[in-house]
């Protein structure tokens, strides 16, 4: 973990191995852009507002002269082991992006910023602990340890609409926690639980269940040989997507196929291309 102030500066796109804080001490504001798998996100940080970027995410920061600006890095082992759950490492990785105007977070990292302005640099001792207080924090702020008898809370209605409507439009793309998190402005862990509070599954597997019941619609319906519509669906590959196919329904995509056809009176053969 590491304490730094900045000056003026451009960073350009760049990733962390490990969970960032920044908040600037004053003006100007911080102007910056994350991007998730499939769109980028503008973000303005003002004045001790705090900025979230989560493990290995896309992001770029900029700032005029005369910006102070505090950052402090949290690596997703520490964050981990702080929740007392070490199978929390790689989704603690997501928390983020977000931005938050908490005053427990705001006065650690000014209080620490101004003791660097000031050519007070704190120790190691000190900035570990910083990092026992921030991360506590932050996990307590993201939900992942709610407070004792909390009623659980899922999508509302409007958010759960607006993620299927995105996951239908955009099964032949990558979609990952973050950018369907991001459709209705959560954090990846946040909405990870609301989902599948309300649903029953977690996103993985519903957006695995649709890629399927779309590979069986165009199977039936039309001559797509395989590998096109394995990629139409989203698949790494034909033979991921055959692998999966068979495990699900117990059969493979090309034995569907005939199946299919062979149960249609009068229909013409369909080309089995690509099996």
């Amino acid at each position: 973990m590491a304490l730094y102030r900045h000056q003026q500066m451009d960073t350009g796109e760049h990733q962390h191995r490990s969970l960032q804080l920044l908040m600037p001490l004053g003006r100007p504001a911080v102007r910056g852009r994350w991007r998730s798998v499939d769109r980028a996100v503008d973000v303005r940080l003002v004045r001790e507002e705090v900025g979230v970027v989560g493990s290995d995410l896309p992001h770029a920061f900029a700032w005029d002269a005369g910006a102070q600006v505090v950052s402090f890095f949290l690596p997703p082992e520490r964050m981990s082991s702080l929740a007392g759950e070490h199978d929390l490492e790689h989704a603690l990785c997501s928390v983020g992006p977000s931005r938050l105007t908490d005053p427990v977070l705001r006065e650690l990292l000014r209080a620490s910023g101004e003791a660097l302005c000031e050519g007070r640099p704190p120790s190691r001792l000190e900035v570990d602990a910083l990092a026992t207080v921030l991360g506590l924090r932050l996990l307590r702020l993201d939900g992942q340890r709610p407070k004792s008898g909390a009623k659980p809370v899922g999508l509302a209605p409007w958010q759960l609409r607006r993620v299927t409507d995105f996951v239908e439009a955009n099964l032949d793309t990558a979609l990952g926690l973050e950018s369907l998190a991001a459709v209705v402005d959560l954090s990846p862990s946040h909405f990870s639980r609301g989902f599948k509070r309300t649903t029953g599954n977690t996103p993985h597997q519903f957006v695995l269940t649709r890629r399927l019941e779309r590979a069986r619609e165009l199977l039936a319906t039309t001559a797509l040989p395989l590998s096109d519509i394995a990629q139409a669906t989203g698949f790494s590959s034909q033979s991921h997507f055959t692998a999966l196919f068979r495990a699900r329904h117990a059969l493979t995509p090309a034995r569907f196929r005939r199946e299919v056809t062979d149960s249609t009176n009068g229909a013409n053969p369909i080309d089995e291309a690509g099996t």
